[in-house]
Formats: structure tokens, sequence, C-alpha cells
């Protein structure tokens, strides 16, 4: 099932935090009054019924759960969880996409061009696989320091989540577009070597060596496809990594810049604020607030007066 959620309006940000369990756990028993919630699953099994249905929540899986619906664990988690979470309302409700038009959906995007038919809708399912998290778990980051900081307008909050579930709905839909084989699969094969044989040392060279192709040819490839050279995409994994340790770890810069596979700190801290205009300490600053909970620390955080009028919630029961 998928919605398709209207942009006419900004999604109305609640509430967001990061929980995590060391112990045998299994979600509490919960009612969404009118409210929507994004769960994304970073360590698991994480067990959830919703409704009538049974969900095994996985790293990396994400998990919509519609309003007026009970939830609750069906079963105990034995290893430790850590999984995101976000509420958040909507003006609009939401339709149904049908398969024709998901299909064509997915066809211009797949070709690189803007499609105008959902350049205002969030088309989201109420579950799936990301296969490249990194980007969506550093943005979701983004929206907790901003949400737990003060800010004079609460509207940045709207904007903000407004913001994570298009991009949510863009990498669903980008990998749609492949699973469905509108992408080159050969490109899609390399991405994945790339993944797997990230290293300081690896160059074009190694990957067009490696798939036995002309390294001008790889980039053309890979940039007819992916709209970036081979290098960039390369890059891109490299800085996305060390996004993460920044904002997940207490590691030192140097010691990120080893992990995150570049060759010394000098080097890291130059590609780092050419790709994202901070450098790395100050891009760890940036992102400091979270909203933690665990076991012991679930707190449950009630409707704000401001938002319940603005969003005239009829309450069921």
């Amino acid at each position: 099932m998928n919605y398709s959620f209207n942009l006419v309006q900004p999604f109305l940000y609640y509430k967001c935090g990061e929980f995590s369990a060391d112990i045998p756990w299994k979600h509490k028993e919960m009612y969404h009054q009118g409210d929507y919630e994004i769960i994304i699953c970073t360590k698991g099994p994480v067990y959830i019924q919703v409704g009538p249905v049974q969900y095994e929540l996985n790293e990396n899986d994400v998990l919509l759960v519609p309003p007026y619906t009970k939830m609750y664990g069906y079963k105990l988690s034995s290893q430790p969880v850590n999984f995101y979470w976000l509420h958040f309302f909507t003006k609009h409700k939401p339709s149904f996409v049908e398969d024709e038009a998901l299909t064509s959906y997915l066809s211009g995007i797949a070709s690189g061009s803007f499609v105008s038919s959902i350049n205002d809708k969030v088309i989201l399912p109420d579950f799936f696989h990301i296969n490249e998290a990194g980007k969506i778990l550093i943005f979701m980051n983004q929206v907790l320091d901003v949400a737990n900081s003060y800010h004079y307008s609460e509207q940045e909050n709207d904007y903000l989540t407004t913001a994570f579930l298009i991009e949510l709905s863009h990498t669903y839909l980008t990998q749609l577009s492949v699973n469905r084989h509108f992408q080159n699969s050969r490109v899609s094969k390399i991405k994945e070597w790339i993944r797997a044989n990230l290293s300081e040392e690896l160059s074009v060279e190694d990957v067009a060596r490696a798939f036995q192709i002309h390294p001008d040819y790889l980039t053309r490839l890979f940039k007819r496809n992916t709209h970036r050279t081979t290098l960039q995409f390369i890059n891109e994994l490299k800085i996305e990594t060390a996004k993460m340790l920044l904002l997940r770890t207490n590691l030192t810069v140097s010691q990120i810049a080893s992990h995150a596979y570049f060759i010394d700190e000098k080097n890291f801290m130059r590609r780092f604020k050419k790709m994202t205009g901070l450098t790395p300490t100050e891009y760890r600053n940036a992102y400091t607030h979270t909203h933690l909970n665990n076991p012991r620390i679930d707190p449950t955080i009630p409707l704000p007066k401001q938002l319940e009028n603005r969003i005239n919630i009829t309450k069921k029961v």
C-alpha cells in the first residue's frame, strides 16, 4: 500500500526521538490519536504489530504507522535494539497510489527528469527497506537536533519534517525504480561493489579493472545512470560515513578520518569542508541536541496546545 500525501501545506511536526534498549524488550501498546509515525530501525529485530499486521524491523527498515491505529510489540526482542521515531500530522487526508500511476512516476524518476505529476506529493508505503541509509539517518539527526533546540518559530520543525519526508519519499521511489529495472542493473552492481570494497586507496581505475571496462567508459556509464561521476560517488560514501561517525560517536577527527577511508586528517578536513561547507568540528557542534529514550526513560509527550489548535483533531476511541 502506497500513501500519497499532499504538499500544498507542510506537515505538522509533533515529536521525535531515538530509542534504545539493551535488555529483552517489546514495544508498549500505543494508540495514534490522529498522528502518523515513522520508525527507522538501526538495530533489530524489533517486532511491531500495527492493527492486524505484524512487522519484523531490522537494520534500515522503515515503518509508517497510520493514525487511529493500535500498535504494540507482539514479541520480545532478545537482542539490543535501536530506532528513530518521528510523529507528525497532515491537514490533508492522503490518497492511495494505483500501480499504473506509480509505474508512470518511476519511469520519470529513472530517466532523471523532473516529475511534475508528483511535484506536490510525498509517496510512502507502510513498510520498506533502505539500501543506502546514510543520508536519511544524517537528515534524521538534523531533525532531532533542531526539534530539541530553541527556535523562535515552531514552523521550522514543520518545514524540516516536510523536507525529511520528501527525502524519504525520494529514496523509496528511486530504489523502486531500480528494483523494477528502469536503471542499468550493471551500475547497481558496481555501486554495491564500491560500497563493499571502499578503502583509502580505492580508485576509479580499480573499479574499472574489477568490471573489466575502461575507466572513461565507467565514468560515462555512471554519469548517465546516477548523474554523478564514479569518483563523486566514492567521495560521497566516505563523507556520509564521516557524518554518521561525527554525530554518533566521540571519536576524534583524526580517528574519523581513518575510519571514513581518508588518506590523512588534512585530506579529510579539506574534502569535508568542500562538500558540506563546514569543518568536521563545526558539523558535529551544529547537531548536538537529541531526544533519547529507553525502557527506563520513556516519557509520554502530550500534544502541544498550539498544535492541537492548528490541526483541530477529532478524537476517536
